[in-house]
């Protein structure tokens, strides 16, 4: 099989421009990191639903930005105001699954704010 003969590479003119990798790379994890949230939907109906985010201490139950978050995303759910129903901690796994692992999936905790739309 025959091609276009391979052309040696030049050493004096590098692959890549020096630290262009690293730009790219830096852009990558800035998009990354930009486009995560905290708080999620896990339950989700036409007239409200179950938001929940991550916490660790209970001082950050109501001073983190997952919390923030939360409101933000029932105030996209409900223009119109909403009603919170209950809001509490949500177990992440199964007491039996904790007790198999030995307490090793994870130190994050989950907070739940179920809602309705008014």
């Amino acid at each position: 099989m025959r091609g276009r003969p391979v052309e040696p590479h030049d050493e004096s003119r590098p692959l890549l421009r020096p630290g262009l990798g690293l730009t790219c790379l830096a852009v990558l994890l800035a998009m990354a990191g930009g486009c995560t949230r905290e708080a999620i939907f896990v339950r989700e109906t036409p007239h409200g639903g179950l938001v929940s985010y991550p916490f660790q201490t209970d001082v950050e139950v109501l001073a983190s930005s997952g919390r923030r978050e939360a409101f933000q995303l029932i105030a996209e759910k409900c223009p119109n105001g909403s009603r919170m129903i209950r809001e509490g901690e949500i177990p992440k796994v199964s007491q039996a699954a904790d007790r198999a692992w030995r307490g090793q999936m994870g130190t994050d905790r989950l907070w739940g704010i179920q809602f309705v739309c008014e």
